[in-house]
């Protein structure tokens, strides 16, 4: 390989104790190729632009108000200078140091536009929350296209989390600037529509997993919810069939909790879908609000 094959992009505010690790990993990536490094940071306080110096990365900043979870990526993209743009978030680490090299190696053809990396969640992860990424990130590979006899979980694994993009197809596209959250599966339906490929590779996993707590799970999905209404559901969904659905998730989490042993887990598992699953519902119905809508709104974000 010559030139520049891939263009890292990190967002960051207020990274902590997890960024300097993502970093030195990054770093220490063995990859067939050359790439770079961009750090878009929208305010930190707690050292993170220190931490960015230490390193050959790009650091851009831009005032907490800029910050925007579809232009921002963008403008990461228009940044970069590598054939691929991969993002990762500052809270992921990849397991290893072939990472990079896994996930820019599933674009075996042109029609890939698009491969996203496995999450694993975090040891000290709560068990619902665990649960999520061990229902949504299986450990086999698949390959999303548009007439697919059966879609994965309704492609939820689809994430901007840990993933990379032929960069001419993503300035094509670009992700959708309306959006309040949820801009990788957005994008994604647009390229499926347009017949092109999304790869799911499980080899290039980092780990990742949050810790939400009630209230802020359920603030979380009512913003998933009005993404939901503005595109984020055109997605192909997993064919209807007996278990599947929210039934076939409570009743798949309740044998993964006891299967390991998390049995006292059971009653603030059900208290925890309960929220997530009535914040989705009142966002996509339009009866209340999220935090990063509510922001949008106020000219904030």
């Amino acid at each position: 390989m010559t030139g520049l094959n891939a263009s890292i992009i990190i967002l960051t505010k207020n990274g902590g104790a997890n960024f300097p690790r993502l970093l030195e990993r990054i770093y220490n990536q063995q990859f067939d190729g050359a790439y770079e490094v961009i750090v878009i940071d929208s305010g930190s306080t707690d050292g993170t632009l220190e931490v960015a110096r230490k390193y050959p990365a790009r650091l851009h900043q831009i005032s907490p108000d800029e910050f925007h979870h579809s232009r921002t990526r963008n403008l990461g993209a228009g940044m970069s200078q590598g054939k691929f743009v991969v993002y990762i978030t500052q809270d992921a680490l990849p397991l290893d140091n072939n990472w990079l090299q896994k996930l820019i190696d599933d674009f075996s053809t042109l029609q890939v536009a698009m491969v996203v990396g496995r999450q694993v969640p975090w040891e000290n992860t709560k068990p619902p929350e665990k649960f999520f990424y061990h229902y949504n990130f299986p450990a086999f590979k698949i390959v999303v296209q548009s007439g697919s006899a059966g879609y994965y979980h309704d492609n939820v694994f689809i994430s901007d989390v840990n993933s990379a993009y032929r960069k001419e197809i993503l300035l094509k596209y670009q992700f959708a600037e309306n959006m309040v959250m949820a801009e990788d599966k957005e994008i994604a339906a647009r390229f499926i529509e347009a017949g092109l490929t999304i790869n799911y590779e499980p080899a290039a996993a980092v780990y990742h997993s949050h810790d939400y707590g009630l209230k802020e799970l359920f603030d979380k999905h009512l913003d998933f919810g009005l993404a939901i209404r503005q595109g984020a559901s055109k997605l192909p969904k997993t064919a209807d069939k007996p278990g599947s659905g929210m039934a076939g998730y409570l009743g798949a989490e309740y044998k993964f909790l006891r299967t390991n042993h998390y049995g006292k887990w059971l009653l603030y598992a059900l208290v925890y879908e309960t929220a997530r699953y009535a914040g989705l519902f009142m966002g996509k119905n339009g009866l209340m609000q999220g935090s990063t809508a509510r922001r949008i709104r106020q000219g904030h974000d």
